[in-house]
């Protein structure tokens, strides 16, 4: 693995300057009453973990990078869950008859704009490669990516969804829509990261290793769609249209602010700044962009997304802007990954869990049947068969991301009024320890799959993996 030296005063760089927000989000300077922490004892532990993952990327998993090829976020999950569950409740521990767990909400709470940062980021840098002038170069991985995308949907969304209706009711499958559009859109994710990297280090060549590398970016553009619809028909505030169609309204807000604030800040990008300006101006992009959204209960990722389309397409310096969110992407994902150990819950039932396996079930059998049915019409690419859909498991960053924008968004309300178990607000809690489990299984499995995967579909070198010729371990998660 090749970690960029500079990132981390990068990242420590675009985390400060966000400071002032934080402290205002928590309610000034001295965050929120009772026992817990400062603000500047909140961004001391910040430091502390962007200075602790850095050391950790650096002394332990580069080396375990460069002698097997692996490299995953479920590290930095562990981690997160160790440093907010347990450092940081001695640090700071709670009051008498408190729950340790309210010390650490209330410091997560100090630390959401970081969070917001993070997923915005994402959605921004995913938008910065829908360039439509390399469209044509799409054109083989497009209807693979739309077949195993829609089949995956079908698979996570609307199997259980079938299942809900038939036992309970077709207003309970409505409360719990939500739910399982959030499952469906990180079930359609697929990084790049692994198939890049195991391609470095294997030697892999071949027309299958680049419609690979199409087909996860094209899968993940279109996650953030979807999962920017449950934005759209869940909004508690109806702006002008109400009813069965007030969700349109919130659909075309989406487009509408992402496409405005795309104009505004593109014109900042007319000119080629150095990478120091470039930088400043993405941090604020992704600050007001993601502050509104937030204040408006939608999507930062979806907004931002829609935000990069209009960079890369109208602005003359946006691949710059691309290169630069590329050159702190390594940071961003670690920080979202210790976010995710720091939010899990382990108040939830154990069955929470276990909703992971059948999670897993629905998301490689329509993993497998997108693949079918695009091999259907492309007979002629043996690398493009049923197969594929195996090489597309990798959740990466993205899908963290999009369990943290959901978690923020649905953490203090039940799902249109009743909760999807209990009618509690624990629900998307229960959803959420579910999702990331998944998440873990579905990153440690991704490598061994998309090794198998090379080795079938693609030119792989001769060389052995330890050899000294063979080729270098880059990079751990890629662009989504």
């Amino acid at each position: 693995m090749s970690v960029n030296q500079g990132w981390l005063a990068k990242t420590l760089a675009a985390l400060l300057c966000l400071w002032p927000t934080a402290v205002w989000s928590a309610g000034g300077g001295g965050g929120a009453s009772g026992p817990g922490a400062s603000s500047l004892e909140v961004i001391l532990l910040l430091i502390g973990i962007v200075g602790l993952a850095y050391l950790v990327a650096h002394v332990l998993l580069e080396r375990v990078a460069e002698r097997f090829g692996i490299v995953t976020g479920v590290e930095y999950i562990v981690l997160g869950a160790i440093i907010f569950q347990l450092i940081v409740t001695s640090i700071f521990p709670p009051e008498p008859g408190a729950s340790a767990s309210a010390v650490v909400d209330r410091i997560l709470d100090q630390l959401r704009p970081i969070e917001v940062l993070g997923t915005g980021s994402l959605g921004l840098m995913l938008g910065t490669h829908a360039d439509f002038d390399r469209m044509p170069e799409q054109e083989g991985a497009i209807w693979p990516a739309i077949a195993i995308s829609l089949s995956t949907l079908v698979a996570v969304v609307g199997l259980p969804a079938l299942a809900l209706g038939w036992y309970y009711s077709i207003e309970w499958v409505g409360h719990a829509m939500p739910a399982l559009l959030c499952a469906g859109a990180i079930a359609m994710v697929a990084a790049d990261g692994p198939i890049r990297s195991l391609i470095s280090y294997l030697g892999a060549s071949g027309q299958a290793t680049t419609t690979a590398i199409r087909s996860a970016r094209i899968c993940s553009s279109l996650a953030v769609v979807v999962f920017g619809f449950i934005f759209c028909i869940n909004n508690d505030a109806p702006f002008i249209i109400e009813g069965p169609v007030g969700w349109l309204e919130w659909l075309v807000i989406h487009i509408l602010v992402g496409t405005a604030l795309g104009l505004i800040f593109g014109t900042f990008l007319r000119r080629d700044l150095s990478d120091d300006k470039i930088l400043t101006v993405l941090i604020g992009m992704v600050v007001f962009s993601s502050g509104l959204a937030d204040g408006l209960n939608l999507s930062p990722i979806f907004v931002n997304f829609i935000l990069g389309v209009l960079l890369i397409n109208t602005c003359a310096h946006g691949d710059h802007a691309r290169s630069m969110l590329n050159s702190i992407k390594h940071p961003l994902y670690i920080v979202l990954f210790i976010f995710a150990g720091a939010e899990l819950d382990f108040s939830v039932p154990v069955w929470a869990y276990a909703l992971a396996v059948p999670y897993l079930v629905f998301r490689m059998a329509g993993r497998w049947g997108g693949g079918f049915i695009a091999s259907l019409t492309t007979r002629s690419k043996p690398h493009l068969g049923p197969s594929l859909g195996r090489v597309l498991l990798a959740p990466g960053g993205l899908s963290i991301a999009m369990a943290l924008d959901f978690l923020m968004i649905y953490e203090d309300r039940t799902f249109a009024g009743e909760g999807i178990f209990f009618g509690t607000t624990n629900d998307v809690h229960i959803v959420f320890t579910g999702l990331v489990t998944a998440i873990i299984i579905s990153e440690i499995l991704a490598y061994a799959l998309t090794r198998d995967w090379l080795i079938d579909a693609a030119d792989v070198a001769p060389q052995r993996p330890d050899d000294p010729e063979s080729p270098t371990f880059p990079e751990p998660w890629g662009d989504a």
